[in-house]
């Protein structure tokens, strides 16, 4: 079994069919478990500001005459996107990476380009150094979401995994709430250089908290790994902790069991070859598709251009107000999520956000129509509603709730390879959305774009009806057998039921 010594009394112990425990530790396993993820939440925190500087540079250099320098359309869509496009290259690596060194290694590989990035940020005065300043900080990004997201995966009681996720995604909320408010206050370039704390603040916290304890069984240190266990537990005593030490184990042999071909395949990627297993591209299919609905339904391609939607909206004073406002709409959302992810469920919260979004996103299309036929005056307050409307919902569902998926479905012997390679698609898909905006915007019209979008997101509805099943408070296996039903399975990939002795 290892290095570690069990209990004699844990030896005759019988798996029951799930063979992730329920045990219910306590308080202070609940602390020790969110300190650990308030430390990977600031790693998330610093993506959000990441990914709202956009917003803010844009807002202050496109078409103003007082800016330091000025951004034309074409270099401002590059700019609002070149994000997305360079985080999948470290997204790829940060799979590697996890496998080969651990979740905490890929913290510190996250933390220094980050770093870099926002020091060539606060220094820019040309938009070659805003397209260096983003190239470095999408190089970092790749190594945040997928590695945060498999750690609390991996840590976490079943009871606290759909929450845990929740805080990490409150953490983003947080930071781009942070980057709009402060840029109501300060300058962009001073923005910048107050964000390059939160990096360092991870660097500096992350020393003191646990790997995660499968990735130590699958290296073979299996006393750190009851180690780690007894810190996330509550700092217990390893014989409290025991019966879950042979659980996984158990489940990390049965892992190793499905995954001999792929570690039979050398190279940086081989791990490709488990998109080839049923239990990987099943999961996969779904989020993929999850997150081309959710970049429609919560209007992510419209998020560099906030300033200027609101503009042709017909709010033309008070544009830094509202991002502070849509900013604050959408951490509420997260803490809605919070609150209610265990009651409603994840498959709830997506279909009831989707149908809110489908509706706001119609009726801003509605909006804009009767704007432009001069049925009615322009009115400051509908735009800002409605598009509060949007940022509540979606961050209470349909933009928060597959970050949360990232983190339980997929088998644990894959988990480091699908969750980047899940987070490389999802920014690809944001590059190439964000990118083409402006262009069908400027083709279609306001009106036709947004119709169109609400057209799309009630497909949307209608597939995530049909196909997502519900993960909360679900163990690894039972999420694993929805994708993959026993009967389906091979010889190599079959779980014992309740006849296996642990």
């Amino acid at each position: 079994m290892g290095k570690f010594p069990l209990p004699h009394a844990v030896t005759d112990i019988r798996c029951e069919n799930d063979l992730e425990t329920k045990v219910t530790y306590g308080r202070k396993a609940t602390i020790a478990q969110l300190l650990a993820t308030m430390v990977q939440s600031l790693l998330l925190v610093n993506v959000g500001m990441e990914l709202a500087m956009a917003t803010v540079v844009i807002g202050s250099l496109y078409k103003n005459p007082n800016a330091e320098f000025l951004i034309t359309d074409s270099e401002s869509s590059w700019y609002g996107s070149i994000l997305y496009l360079c985080q999948p290259i470290g997204s790829c690596l940060s799979g590697y990476a996890q496998k080969h060194f651990g979740k905490k290694s890929c913290v510190v590989l996250a933390c220094v380009p980050s770093i870099f990035g926002w020091i060539l940020l606060w220094y820019a005065n040309s938009v070659t150094m805003l397209y260096w300043s983003t190239i470095t900080m999408g190089m970092g990004l790749g190594f945040n979401d997928g590695p945060a997201y498999s750690y609390i995966g991996e840590i976490c009681e079943p009871r606290l995994r759909g929450i845990m996720a929740c805080v990490v995604n409150m953490a983003c909320l947080i930071g781009v709430l942070s980057s709009f408010g402060l840029s109501y206050v300060f300058h962009w370039k001073t923005v910048a250089a107050v964000s390059a704390l939160c990096p360092v603040m991870c660097l500096t916290f992350v020393a003191f908290i646990p790997e995660s304890p499968i990735w130590l069984l699958s290296k073979g240190r299996n006393e750190k790994a009851m180690n780690a266990i007894c810190w996330l537990r509550g700092w217990v005593d390893p014989c409290v902790v025991a019966t879950e030490y042979q659980e996984l184990m158990f489940y990390y042999k049965t892992s190793v069991d499905q995954s001999k071909t792929i570690k039979a395949s050398k190279g940086l990627f081989s791990s490709f070859l488990w998109v080839k297993s049923a239990s990987v591209y099943r999961p996969l299919r779904l989020v993929t598709v999850y997150y081309v609905f959710t970049l429609i339904s919560c209007l992510t391609p419209c998020r560099p251009y906030i300033v200027k939607l609101m503009y042709e909206s017909g709010v033309k004073d008070t544009h830094s107000i509202s991002l502070v406002l849509f900013g604050f709409m959408q951490l509420a959302g997260s803490v809605g999520l919070t609150l209610t992810v265990r009651k409603l469920g994840k498959r709830m919260l997506t279909l009831s956000t989707l149908c809110i979004n489908t509706l706001a996103i119609c009726m801003f299309a509605v909006y804009f129509l009767c704007m432009n036929s001069k049925l009615i005056s322009t009115e400051t307050y509908v735009p800002m509603v409605l598009y509060s409307i949007i940022m509540f919902s979606g961050a209470m569902g349909m933009l928060t709730v597959p970050w949360t998926l990232v983190s339980e479905i997929y088998p644990n012997e894959a988990k480091g390879f699908a969750s980047s390679l899940t987070t490389a698609i999802f920014y690809i898909l944001t590059f190439s959305a964000t990118k083409v905006y402006l262009s069908v915007e400027n083709t279609l019209g306001l009106t036709n774009t947004f119709f169109m979008m609400a057209a799309c997101s009630f497909v949307g509805f209608i597939y995530l009806y049909r196909n997502m099943p519900e993960t909360e408070n679900k163990t690894f296996m039972e999420i694993e057998e929805f994708f993959v039903p026993k009967k389906e399975q091979t010889s190599a990939e079959l779980i014992p039921g309740s006849q296996a002795v642990c």
